[in-house]
């Protein structure tokens, strides 16, 4: 009788990797095969996850942070997916964020993991997908599995992520509390127009979020009641807020909580269309830069086989 095959999907540069490696092997190596791909450079972990398609794995878990299930989710929708694989996605949470694991009630514990595998009760997760213009002029389609952004969330992101060598003297979140800090004093709001089916708005932004989660930003509960499994996004459109409104806020996000001010609104749709009054806007999805405006959010209902409580 074939034994299930368990794909992990390692980041390469993750703390304890040894000790961790051991302890899946010690859980999982008795009842499945158990494989580990690591990622060596950006955007690996969308390859190995095609690999591990190939491979005919029936589980592939990332193991990493929110970047590297974002990555795993491109690849797995590239290779084709639910409609061309049978094999089920899951996540074991080992990075600084987190946020898409604490959606849904995934916790950093290997027992849970296993029991989500020996149970094999997928549920059908959506995606988004957003087609962003990159600075040459071509446009892509990346896809994102739990929040996408512009303004000031974005700034933060691009800011965390060029500064790859003070993040290993400072540590992440220490460099991730530095950029907050930068953007709040360098910050300009953006001119934007933003419409979907039956509705049009223009006029400036602090932010605009487009969630199939709740979490974004180690744990800013940005959207209260997103559901990612409902086939459609949560907006939320922070406008003509203030930076120290924002701050004033903050607790209320912390707590995942609706803002409850002018400036704060909220709606759902399946497909947003946004376009910047000016220079191009960062488009950031799941804490990755992706491109710029103009740029297309699409909902992808379902499509996104995963193990989750």
């Amino acid at each position: 009788m074939r034994m299930e095959k368990v794909g992990f999907i390692l980041h390469g540069k993750i703390r304890r990797k040894k000790t961790l490696k051991e302890s899946l092997i010690a859980r999982f190596s008795n009842e499945y095969v158990v494989v580990f791909y690591e990622t060596l450079r950006p955007r690996h972990a969308a390859e190995l996850t095609r690999q591990a398609l190939q491979e005919k794995c029936d589980f592939i878990i990332a193991v990493g942070g929110d970047g590297t299930l974002n990555e795993m989710v491109n690849g797995y929708i590239q290779a084709g997916g639910c409609e061309q694989f049978t094999s089920c996605l899951g996540v074991l949470p080992s990075g600084t964020g987190n946020d898409f694991a604490r959606g849904i009630g995934i916790e950093k514990r290997i027992d849970q993991l296993a029991g989500l595998i020996k149970n094999n009760q997928p549920r059908m997760l959506d995606a988004g997908a957003v087609a962003v213009h990159l600075p040459d002029g071509s446009q892509e389609v990346r896809y994102f599995d739990n929040i996408a952004d512009m303004g000031f969330g974005a700034e933060v992101v691009a800011r965390v992520n060029g500064v790859h060598i003070r993040k290993v003297l400072l540590g992440g979140s220490l460099t991730f509390i530095l950029a907050v800090l930068r953007t709040f004093i360098t910050f300009r709001h953006k001119n934007v127009r933003i419409s979907w089916e039956g509705f049009e708005w223009e006029g400036r932004v602090l932010c605009l979020v487009v969630a199939n989660g709740r979490y974004f930003g180690s744990g800013v509960g940005i959207a209260p009641e997103a559901v990612v499994d409902d086939g459609m996004f949560d907006i939320v459109l922070l406008a003509d807020l203030s930076i120290i409104d924002y701050i004033r806020y903050f607790i209320k996000l912390r707590r995942c909580e609706k803002i409850d001010h002018p400036e704060a609104s909220y709606y759902r749709a399946r497909q947003v269309t946004v376009e910047s009054q000016g220079a191009p806007v960062i488009i950031e999805a799941d804490g990755e830069i992706e491109g710029y405006t103009p740029v297309t959010f699409s909902c992808l209902p379902g499509v996104l086989r995963f193990l989750a409580p």
